[in-house]
């Protein structure tokens, strides 16, 4: 009895300080939000108030927005949370703080179901609390997050139905279904996951009439996710494909052809080409993605997703991630060992057909697994110091300093050092901009802001809340771009475009937008100019008014 209270207030403590550090400043840290949380966040108020999308479309399934074509289910559940709290930074950003603080609450009971060990559940739980990477992606607006939520609950509702209750076969299947709708990575992570559950568990699965039923269940919802997302996804491929960037292939495939006497011959032809160099960039990806770097040093190269200087994992986790695998290689047996080193190793194959991998976000669904291996590691150690109580009290006192150590630095890092140093990354100037732009002096007044494929358009639509049936009126875009962006020029007051300072500054009653670097100085010595300044002082756009 006295056992089963400690263990319940152990677990209760964890869930408390996982909950806290993901819902903690969420509003202020990241401070401001990213493209993508506007975007999301904007669609939602627009949904809310109109049923329609910033295109004027009805309830979409698939949402254009940049072009990189969204997925519903994080949208349309955004929109109850702006419709509680107002669209701001918290409305966006709470779904994915409940999404990761529910997938803690369930990686204890995953990870009892796979190996009946208190010890492990509680190591594993305890590490996915505070894992860095997870804490991030729990504090913006992210959909693979709400992903790796859905699918640890569906995997769990399966094993649940395997021992008992079979009924549990039917909301496993809706809820691996609905990943599809949720992140674009999951139509190969949930597709790979469930083969893999299929040849794991063929056997166990009982031969009665609710397991056909769930599988018909997820075929028809699969179908009717593809159908109805199918062009929108061929787009986003195309765009951030390995072959997205015409640059590079290019330059692996073009030139290399070019350097050779005659490079029309069948060698030349048979070492440089498409086929190739796919595969050359899809392997390195794929190793890159469980490299020292991405993992331990500075994580992935997306500043929207990743701080500076930091690994999505800590260091001292980087031994017992190494001992994780091979306990579950050499220590353990059977089917649900082998599920979680396939989880394990198919989490970057969808990042790993990317651009730009590996992928901070795309590589997401590594978890719950990967605390899972990284408490195997730390578990298998106390095993073999199990009969020494002395060894195994050091081993203990050792592991809980480095920890602590590791923690401590990831939280003046994060919650410290982050919103101050790299502000510039994030929505914080965008929202200033919109603060001084609501002033009555300028309220008025015409508005070009530069480099419109950074999507400024969206930031000044969030923060001032602008009208969406205005928008859905007024919004004037660019030609769709190569890899199929799109950009938008204009709506309302508000010009997007690269500024011509010779020319632009004639325009009358109007203010001109930059990034403050790129703005000339004869520019701020003959004109009112204004800073936006960042938390270090630093000064990231100029504001400068026309006569």
């Amino acid at each position: 009895m006295v056992k089963n209270r400690i263990y319940l207030l152990l677990f209760i403590s964890i869930l408390v300080v996982g909950f806290f550090l993901r819902f903690y400043k969420v509003s202020d840290v990241p401070p401001g939000v990213n493209r993508d949380e506007a975007s999301i966040g904007y669609t939602a108020y627009s949904l809310l108030h109109t049923g329609k999308d910033e295109y004027g479309r009805s309830f979409p399934l698939s949402f254009q927005s940049f072009g990189d074509w969204k997925l519903p289910l994080y949208i349309y559940t955004t929109e109850l949370s702006v419709k509680l709290f107002g669209l701001n930074d918290f409305a966006v950003r709470f779904p994915s703080v409940l999404a990761g603080t529910a997938t803690v609450f369930l990686v204890f009971f995953l990870t009892e179901e796979l190996f009946g060990s208190i010890l492990l559940s509680f190591l594993t739980m305890g590490i996915m609390a505070i894992a860095p990477w997870n804490i991030q992606l729990s504090r913006i607006g992210a959909e693979t997050n709400l992903a790796v939520f859905l699918a640890t609950l569906a995997f769990l509702f399966f094993l649940k139905a395997l021992k008992k209750h079979q009924w549990l076969f039917i909301p496993s299947a809706v809820l691996f279904a609905l990943t599809y709708f949720t992140y674009a990575g999951n139509y190969i992570f949930t597709t790979l996951l469930c083969l893999g559950i299929l040849i794991f568990y063929w056997v166990k699965i009982p031969k009665t009439k609710t397991p056909y039923v769930a599988a018909g269940i997820f075929i028809v919802i699969s179908i009717f996710i593809g159908f109805t997302t199918l062009s929108a996804n061929n787009t986003k491929i195309s765009g951030i494909s390995i072959f997205g960037d015409p640059a590079v292939v290019y330059a692996k495939i073009d030139i290399p052809r070019n350097e050779h006497a005659n490079p029309n011959s069948l060698f030349v032809k048979l070492t440089n080409n498409k086929i190739v160099f796919a595969s050359e960039r899809f392997l390195q990806n794929y190793f890159n993605a469980f490299s020292a770097p991405f993992l331990f040093i500075s994580g992935g190269t997306n500043k929207s997703y990743n701080i500076e200087n930091f690994g999505n994992m800590y260091l001292i986790e980087a031994p017992f991630l190494f001992l994780g695998i091979v306990f579950l290689f050499t220590q353990k047996k059977g089917r649900n060992r082998s599920i979680v080193l396939w989880w394990l190793f198919i989490s970057p194959i969808a990042a790993s057909i990317t651009k730009d991998a590996p992928h901070s976000t795309r590589m997401f669904a590594v978890f719950p697994i990967l605390s899972l291996v990284t408490a195997s590691g730390i578990y298998w150690v106390l095993e073999m110091v199990e009969k020494k109580k002395v060894l195994r009290f050091l081993t203990i006192i050792v592991i809980l300093v480095f920890y602590i150590f590791n923690f401590l630095v990831y939280i003046d890092q994060y919650f410290i050092l982050f919103p101050r140093n790299e502000s510039q990354d994030w929505g914080y100037g965008y929202k200033k901009v919109v603060q001084l732009l609501q002033q009555p002096e300028y309220a008025q007044k015409n508005v070009i802001m530069s480099q419109p494929q950074t999507s400024p358009y969206i930031f000044l639509a969030f923060y001032s809340k602008y009208n969406p049936t205005l928008l859905q009126k007024q919004l004037v875009h660019y030609p769709i771009t190569e890899d199929g962006f799109t950009h938008v020029r204009s709506y309302g007051q508000y010009t997007f475009k690269d500024i011509n300072w010779g020319k632009d500054i004639e325009n009358r009653n109007t203010l001109l937008i930059d990034f403050s670097k790129n703005v000339p100085e004869f520019i701020r010595h003959d004109y009112k100019t204004t800073n936006i300044l960042l938390p270090n002082g630093k000064s990231m756009f100029t504001i400068v008014q026309t006569p």
